[in-house]
């Protein structure tokens, strides 16, 4: 972990700009605050002279001078170590008495003064009257109140701001280690996932909710990742298994055909059943491409009101004398006027290949039963296709909705192993779930359908 890389990601960035930005606001308040202090001060002191001058001169000025003068004498001696200086003069500018030497200074309002002391950068702060009689009075105190406390300000201001920018500054690098250590556990992990280790994943620490949440996101994202891949592995053998045999079947009898056939009617019904073997094979495909059309539509989209209830009188009307004709019997109990959000042909494909594949796995004569009812928890339609068959074992329930998966390894047995894969892609389309159950003894595959959105009216 560089310097320059820690001092460029984009936490210590935004932090360095909170920084300057405290640091320029802080010296405009403070810069405030300074006038608004040392002016309020200022006028204190300089209300603090009047209040002087006023008192000395008996507030009419009309004070004779003698009087005048035993009173600022009287001052001195009790102020000489205050820091309150006096000067009284007359029109012509001659001493008549103060601790300041004679000066040509206006005798009205308030200034500054220098210090008599000689002190550098030590200044007065002086007010001065001009009494009727012809006397010059004016009052002084040193200033250096004043200059304390502004220098105090100043350190205090300074030693403040340095010491939040560099808890700020630290607290960036702190910060932008941590977080790029966090970022350089999910680039180390994301590199052993890429070099081929699909069961990494990255470590969660419960310090930082964002962070946790992010990484408990991307676990998750991973995991779908590896089960979609590992879904499509299983695919891909499952293809290459269920394409050898008839393929290889196929070849065979092709070629048996043309060693020993040696008339037209034995080519004629080689070529049909080679059309019947490609069409099964073409019937695989079709299917693997109508669950992809239906996995890649937005859930729920581009459905409109249907009567499910109909659409389940429909098809239990239909299959059941196909069912009685295969030895079976189809039943059902179907509450009228259920409606949903729906697609009628995909809703009549689910349900077609729910019933075949109860009537196409049971060997033995079973009863078939559709049942649509409205639970009274205030939730959608429940379509339910149960059988009382040889029923599936709960540890290979989660498998059989996985597309090309056989309960029968041989893969004797007639079928692609795609209904139920299809049935499920459609529910998902429907934002319904499909649940397979044990029926005591037998199946049961239940479909819960969310309630119908609200349609504005025209």
């Amino acid at each position: 972990m560089t310097r320059p890389r820690l001092l460029s990601t984009p936490t210590f960035r935004l932090i360095l700009l909170s920084s300057a930005i405290f640091g320029v606001s802080a010296i405009v308040m403070f810069g405030v605050m300074y006038m608004a202090v040392t002016q309020a001060m200022s006028r204190q002191m300089d209300a603090q002279l009047q209040n002087e001058i006023i008192s000395l001169s008996d507030n009419d000025g009309r004070m004779d001078r003698d009087r005048l003068i035993a009173r600022v004498q009287g001052r001195i001696s009790r102020h000489s170590r205050t820091g309150t200086y006096y000067l009284v003069e007359d029109e012509d500018g001659t001493l008549l008495a103060g601790n300041l030497p004679a000066m040509p200074v206006p005798f009205h309002g308030a200034y500054d003064l220098p210090s008599p002391l000689g002190v550098p950068d030590h200044e007065l702060r002086a007010a001065g009257i001009s009494l009727p009689n012809g006397i010059n009075l004016l009052i002084a105190r040193d200033a250096y109140v004043l200059d304390e406390v502004a220098d105090l300000m100043e350190r205090t201001f300074g030693v403040g701001v340095l010491l939040t920018l560099v808890a700020a500054l630290s607290s960036g690098v702190l910060i932008s280690r941590r977080l790029l250590q966090r970022l350089e556990t999910i680039n180390r992990t994301s590199r052993d996932i890429m070099s081929g280790d699909f069961g990494r994943r990255i470590p969660v620490q419960g310090h930082d909710q964002v962070f946790e949440e992010l990484t408990t996101n991307l676990n998750n994202m991973l995991a779908r990742i590896e089960g979609l891949m590992e879904g499509v592995r299983q695919v891909s053998d499952n293809i290459a298994h269920d394409m050898r045999t008839p393929l290889t079947r196929l070849r065979n009898y092709l070629e048996q055909v043309r060693l020993s056939g040696a008339t037209v009617e034995e080519f004629r019904n080689a070529v049909d059943i080679a059309l019947l073997s490609t069409d099964d094979l073409l019937e695989m495909f079709g299917a693997l491409l109508r669950i992809a059309q239906i996995e890649a539509r937005t859930p729920c989209s581009g459905l409109e009101p249907l009567d499910l209830s109909a659409l389940c009188e429909m098809v239990a009307e239909t299959y059941g004398p196909v069912a009685e004709s295969e030895g079976h019997r189809l039943a059902s109990a179907i509450v009228p006027g259920l409606s949903v959000d729906g697609d009628r042909q995909l809703l009549t494909q689910m349900l077609v290949n729910l019933v075949e594949n109860a009537l196409q796995h049971n060997r033995t004569p079973i009863e078939v039963r559709i049942l649509l009812a409205l639970p009274g928890d205030g939730g959608g339609p429940l379509l339910t296709v149960s059988d009382d068959g040889v029923g599936i074992a709960p540890q290979e329930r989660a498998n059989v909705l996985r597309r090309f998966y056989r309960i029968d390894a041989s893969r004797s047995s007639q079928g692609s192993g795609l209904g139920l894969s299809m049935a499920e892609a459609i529910a998902k389309y429907h934002g319904a779930a499909l649940v397979l159950e044990d029926n005591e003894p037998g199946l049961k595959l239940l479909l819960r359908f969310p309630t119908r959105r609200p349609y504005p009216h025209h």
